[in-house]
């Protein structure tokens, strides 16, 4: 389902708040039906406005609504000895369950597996990890793997999310990442894999890391490339951004990125949405920014760029053009 464009969006928040006040007129639910029904995408809209506001509604009344999202999350750690004993059902409730706070799949791992995840972290959240033999993973946000060392492998599977891996060395024993769409196989690097909706990416900063896709495309990527795969297909080989990896150290650094692209990536740091208007959309950002401190973030945007924010409801931040 492609994202509306900003205009819509706007159309379908301005009709949300009308409607939900109580006071719209016949004529008003009447006007609201006929531009539902106008087009597919003001459909798609609409929906994206009523997950949002059913999404925050029961943690905007809660003290903290940040920390109660966050441990709604961290209980189902509480699942990690019982993988084995989670039965269909037990699964299938908890993701209902969980699921009304979700509507963009970012707010909890989209497989059921990842509810007992050996590590997991929640939306905004970093942790690195070190295995028995030595090797260094970094999760970023919302991100779950499980971990299986046996004496002939050691294999991660990342479940959901982004990783870092900083490999020790081990001649005995291979060492591979599997993703929905294929196996990584490497040996002595450091690469980092980020499971998107439809595919994989992969950048390779130290050694060299294959890709198997499971339909049986292959190709290897040596230090300082990167590419994103599915099972069906490999993209061309790229250069690997140096300033990918600084997530590990809470930044998000921007060298010749688009606004557009800048707040994709801090949408996947926090359970609100950030919606930019397509005046903006393509101005260039330079810079470091802190993942954790999304308010500063905007105060450094609105410092550099002309642009103002706009709060449509709680969980929704609009940037537009500064209205002269």
């Amino acid at each position: 389902m492609a994202e509306p464009s900003h205009k819509t969006l706007e159309e379908a928040a301005e009709w949300f708040a009308i409607l939900r006040d109580g006071q719209a007129s016949n004529e008003h639910k009447s006007d609201w039906r006929k531009w539902l029904d106008d087009k597919p995408e003001n459909k798609t809209a609409w929906l994206y406005v009523e997950k949002i506001s059913e999404g925050f509604q029961p943690l905007q009344q809660t003290p903290d609504p940040h920390n109660t999202a966050d441990n709604l999350y961290n209980a189902n750690q509480r699942l990690r000895q019982r993988r084995r004993l989670l039965s269909g059902m037990a699964s299938i409730a908890v993701i209902g369950f969980v699921g009304h706070f979700s509507w963009n799949r970012k707010w909890f791992p989209d497989s059921v597996m990842a509810l007992a995840a050996d590590y997991h972290t929640g939306v905004g959240q970093q942790t690195d990890i070190t295995l028995p033999d030595g090797t260094q993973i970094w999760l970023n946000t919302a991100s779950a793997i499980n971990v299986d060392y046996t004496v002939q492998q050691r294999r991660i599977e990342l479940l959901h999310g982004e990783i870092f891996i900083e490999t020790a060395k081990d001649v005995g024993r291979s060492f591979v990442v599997d993703t929905s769409q294929g196996r990584l196989t490497a040996l002595g690097t450091q690469f980092n894999v980020m499971s998107q909706q439809q595919d994989i990416e992969l950048a390779v900063y130290e050694g060299s890391v294959s890709v198997h896709t499971n339909n049986d495309h292959y190709v290897e990527l040596q230090a300082g490339e990167t590419s994103r795969f599915n099972q069906n297909q490999i993209m061309p080989k790229q250069n690997a951004i140096t300033a990918r990896q600084a997530w590990r150290d809470g930044l998000l650094v921007a060298e010749d990125m688009t606004l557009q692209e800048l707040i994709a990536e801090l949408n996947r740091y926090q359970y609100g949405y950030i919606n930019i208007a397509d005046e903006v959309a393509q101005l260039k950002v330079y810079g470091s920014f802190p993942l954790a401190d999304n308010d500063r973030v905007l105060t450094m945007l609105t410092t550099v760029l002309p642009i103002q924010v706009r709060q449509v409801f709680p969980g929704w931040i609009i940037l537009e053009p500064i209205q002269r």
